[in-house]
């Protein structure tokens, strides 16, 4: 059975190798091509480029070679997780954190015990904040909202939107005393659904598109253009996650109040509709200190990095076990917890032990498929 292995980098040096026929050849005038001994293969020199997408090397006239495999550069990632942080930047967020009971800040100030610089250094702090250490795996993106000047999205604070190696545009746009005034959790969803989501591309690698909630404050809404409405108005969060959550998205909450009674039973209500997976015990993050904070940051963006592996082609359904795949040279197993499964004909997933080996920086994922099982782009 004839075969190529096409080589291509992944992020945290990761590589993917596939062994895929394809119909389509281009000839490098500039590399010495030879015919393997097998007349069914046409190995291309190592400079030349496939038809899979990414490949460099010397322009040529396409050869239609219908049964047989070629070498070149294939077009494979790690599924990258779009995370989209949305604060709440209204003027309680200025009170102690842990507040001890004591009485909500009304005017947003430099508190640096307060929860908004919490939220701030667990966010971008440079040695333990989320987004220096995950930055070069996950997509952030960035929202403050409340009523400063503007409604939901403050007067002067530019959302940011997801990208990798994104830390200097966040750290940008996270000042150090939020906008204000108040808390149009609701519209500010409503924004981040409609404005920072990707569309779903049949073609592309769809990774997980995650918003977390960052709270402290009753939700209430915008009042015509901006200055906003105190009185508390759940209804419009909860239409906004709904609608999220029928895009795909997966909506986590993190309170940062003393949360009870109603408000309590709403940031949970938020919580379930946003994560549907959990069938309706969702978990509502209630850290008490900076410390628990971080640590919720860091377990819901490090639970977002998976390890799928989206190809640049398609498995043939039921024939992925035709492959090998190694994860730095210790073969994996087929369909086994701790090996690798076909999630869809564009993805592989690694399992168990496999995935926590692909989470070392320096870890090498080989993946070999013959012809009959795998066509490339």
């Amino acid at each position: 059975m004839s075969t190529t292995w096409l080589k291509t980098a992944l992020p945290v040096s990761t590589c993917l190798v596939l062994a895929a026929c394809s119909a389509k050849v281009t000839d490098n005038g500039a590399t010495a091509n030879r015919r393997a001994s097998n007349s069914d293969e046409l190995v291309v020199g190592a400079a030349g480029s496939g038809s899979g997408k990414g490949g460099k090397g010397g322009a040529g006239a396409p050869m239609k070679s219908p049964d047989r495999c070629v070498e070149g550069s294939a077009n494979a990632a790690r599924v990258t997780p779009r995370v989209i942080l949305v604060l709440d930047g209204s003027c309680s967020m200025s009170t102690d954190y842990p507040s001890n009971g004591e009485e909500s800040a009304s005017e947003c100030t430099s508190n640096p015990n307060g929860r908004w610089t919490a939220l701030r250094d667990a966010l971008i702090d440079p040695q333990l904040g989320v987004v220096p250490q995950l930055q070069h795996l996950v997509q952030f993106g960035l929202v403050v909202f409340g009523t400063n000047g503007t409604c939901p999205i403050p007067e002067g604070h530019t959302p940011v939107r997801p990208a990798m190696n994104n830390l200097a545009q966040v750290t940008m746009n996270m000042p150090q005393i939020q906008p204000g005034m108040y808390t149009p959790t609701g519209p500010a969803l409503d924004w981040v659904y409609e404005n920072m989501i990707a569309d779903y591309s049949p073609d592309g690698e769809n990774g997980p598109q995650i918003v977390i909630l960052a709270t402290d404050g009753e939700p209430n809404s915008c009042d015509g253009g901006g200055g906003g409405r105190r009185g508390a108005n759940y209804a419009p969060s909860v239409n906004a996650v709904r609608a999220g959550t029928e895009k795909g998205v997966t909506t986590y909450v993190i309170s940062l109040a003393d949360a009870t009674g109603d408000f309590h039973d709403h940031l949970q209500e938020l919580a379930d509709l946003g994560n549907p997976g959990a069938g309706g015990a969702a978990r509502l993050y209630e850290p008490s200190s900076p410390a628990e904070l971080s640590q919720d940051l860091q377990t819901l963006v490090g639970g977002a990095i998976g390890c799928d592996i989206s190809l640049s082609g398609s498995l043939e359904p039921g024939l992925e076990c035709q492959g090998s795949v190694t994860v730095n040279g210790t073969p994996v197993v087929c369909n086994d917890p701790n090996g690798f499964a076909a999630i869809d004909p564009r993805h592989i997933r690694l399992q168990g032990n496999s995935c926590a080996a692909l989470m070392d920086r320096n870890a090498v994922v080989e993946a070999k498929f013959p012809c009959s099982s795998f066509s490339p782009d």
